[in-house]
């Protein structure tokens, strides 16, 4: 009776759809395949399978490959067929089961790295990056000469954040290919603007979309590429031409609805973007949300948000990590005390160009701040295009220890550890000088890195003297400004409304304690004071800074916020506006037409509200 019901068992399928059961599928015992003798004797099957699904007999060909498959799911031909078909089917979980079994197949450097490619290219067209990166690495090291592997690797490491090493794999994609390729190049490109270096980034667009016109994603980074030069006729004008080509196409339709918010028109944005609002993806719901807080219709508004960010939760899988950030703060909380840093090393003697930290909760003001300090002769703007995050990661290499940060730290005081600060801050400054920041005429360069409230420790070893510029801003309305964006914050915070309050809550208490235990130069400036008494708040933030207040633009060029200062230009470049005061308390608005929405955040913002003297404005 075992044997009958283990015989019915094994007829299940398996629950990716693949089509095979499931005992030659996901639950297969891999030891138990066919080893090279018996898959030889079933490869001209293959290959005629092979043969049956490039005459797209595909019905024919799926049939033959499930049959060979159950007899063999090692098969590389038959598989690789299985997997293009459920590919075209859509059916997501058996195309990745099926890639990720090509992919762990034995076989010649290139037949890897051609399945490593597939797996890596299935993450990516999902936003899956981090898993993407093992395939794609896997791919570049099995056949380092294959020109679409390095490709692929360079879409990786720019979407992960690693500009540069994207950059060099372009780059060697090109060398590789032997010309020029219309795809390579335009994704070069946006790694570029991402670099902030504009004007090279609208030459290879040009090249790019010379060799593919028909790159619609090209045509709406170029267009991307030209609003951030201030080129905002000729970036609109490039959208409204692709959308005359292609007028179904959401991305496009969206940048043309982002770039009429951006010149005030919020009628048209909700004209554009005129489909239920259940049919929207969260960016469009982001933006009509914020068309019609623009246009004083807060409930409305609120709506498209709480929606956006449900689909964030439900489809993207976007859940408030709280309990790894909390850990990780603990952890920093009780390392970095005023005792344990005493005796660490720091780096001396002051740096040539000095770096100017700016902290702030995202759509607190900080990007602001460093758009008028980026119109000061003597700075240049370096956003997070060098953190200290990525210095903090490499210690315990360059230390030749073992161990995690910041605990690693305490190897600074063992041998040549006393070096160690040095050769930190000789590397974070030689990026900066490969980004084209540390030109003759700067003294000062800004770092808006989004960790820069976690290395606060690491900044007090590497530059002991540099000055940490806060922006605050009333915690109600970062909550709301927050809640209006459809953007990926750390943690995933943004997750939901309360996700966003924690985590605001987290940093401001880490900051607290950095202060308590470092000497910081330390200087708080309010998002209101900036936007509503420009230059002499910006006077104050230069007097402590030490720049010399000769070199601050007049009252009204700083208002304009419309300078073109050289790159690298950081991306909230490309949204910049003239300075205003429309988002100063305006919670307030919201409170009155919905009382209810702040209620799950009160507890946890008051004490804040309070501390950073808010209470009066609530009052």
């Amino acid at each position: 009776m075992g044997t009958v019901g283990q015989e019915k068992l094994d007829q299940a399928l398996c629950r990716c759809a693949s089509g095979l059961r499931r005992v030659r599928c996901c639950d297969a015992d891999i030891s138990a395949w066919p080893g090279l003798a018996a898959l030889e004797v079933l490869e001209a099957q293959g290959q005629e399978t092979v043969k049956l699904f490039n005459e797209k007999q595909y019905a024919e060909a799926e049939a033959q490959a499930l049959k060979l498959l159950d007899l063999a799911p090692n098969l590389r031909p038959a598989l690789r067929v299985l997997y293009e078909i459920r590919k075209a089917q859509k059916r997501g979980a058996a195309e990745e089961a099926l890639a990720i079994r090509l992919a762990a197949l034995p076989g010649e450097p290139t037949v890897r790295a051609a399945a490593n490619v597939l797996l890596a290219q299935h993450y990516v067209g999902q936003g899956r990056y981090a898993q993407a990166r093992p395939p794609a690495a896997e791919a570049v090291m099995a056949s380092p000469k294959d020109a679409t592997a390095q490709h692929v690797l360079g879409v990786v490491l720019t979407e992960s954040g690693e500009l540069q090493a994207g950059e060099r794999h372009y780059r060697r994609a090109v060398a590789l290919l032997g010309r020029d390729d219309g795809v390579v190049l335009a994704n070069l490109a946006w790694n570029l603007k991402l670099q902030g270096r504009l004007d090279e980034a609208v030459a290879f667009y040009e090249k790019a979309l010379t060799l593919r016109p028909d790159n619609r994603r090209g045509q709406g980074g170029y267009a991307q590429v030209e609003f951030a030069r201030g080129n905002r006729e000729k970036a609109l004008r490039l959208l409204d031409e692709a959308l005359a080509r292609w007028p179904d196409d959401r991305t496009l339709r969206l940048l043309r609805a982002m770039g009429d918010l951006a010149q005030g028109n919020a009628e048209a944005v909700l004209a554009r973007i005129a489909d239920a609002p259940e049919a929207l993806h969260a960016t469009e719901l982001c933006i009509r949300g914020q068309a019609l807080a623009r246009l004083a219709r807060p409930v409305e508004a609120v709506q498209h948000y709480a929606s956006a960010k449900q689909l964030q939760r439900e489809r993207h899988g976007q859940h408030y990590q709280a309990e790894e950030f909390a850990a990780k703060a603990a952890a920093y909380k009780a390392y970095f005390t005023a005792e344990r840093l005493q005796p660490l090393p720091r780096a001396a003697p002051p740096p040539a160009r000095q770096p100017v930290f700016l902290l702030g909760f995202p759509r607190s003001g900080s990007s602001l701040l460093e758009q008028l300090l980026g119109q000061v002769p003597g700075f240049a703007m370096g956003d997070e295009f060098s953190p200290l995050a990525d210095l903090s990661r490499a210690i315990p290499a360059l230390a030749g220890a073992t161990g995690d940060y910041p605990e690693v730290l305490d190897h600074l005081l063992v041998g040549d550890g006393g070096a160690l600060p040095q050769r930190l801050r000789q590397r974070y400054e030689e990026a900066r000088m490969q980004l084209g920041l540390a030109r003759p005429d700067v003294r000062f360069i800004t770092d808006r890195s989004a960790s820069n409230p976690w290395q606060l420790g690491l900044i007090k070893l590497l530059f002991p003297e540099a000055p940490v510029i806060h922006v605050l801003r009333h915690p109600l309305d970062v909550m709301l400004s927050n809640l209006a964006q459809d953007r990926r914050l750390e943690a995933n915070c943004n997750a939901s409304m309360p996700a966003l309050a924690r985590h605001y809550a987290l940093l401001m208490s880490l900051i607290r304690h950095f202060r308590g235990q470092l000497t910081l130069r330390y200087l708080p400036v309010r998002y209101e004071d900036l936007v509503t008494d420009t230059a002499p708040t910006l006077g104050r933030v230069l007097d402590f800074i030490g720049a010399p207040p000769a070199a601050q633009p007049p009252e009204a060029l700083l208002r304009a916020n419309s300078a073109m200062p050289p790159g690298p230009l950081p991306a909230h470049f490309s949204g910049r506006e003239p300075v205003h005061a429309r988002g100063v308390y305006r919670h307030r608005a919201y409170q009155s037409h919905m009382p209810a929405l702040f209620a799950e955040v009160r507890d946890i913002l008051d004490p804040w509200i309070t501390e950073l003297g808010y209470a009066e404005a609530e009052a």
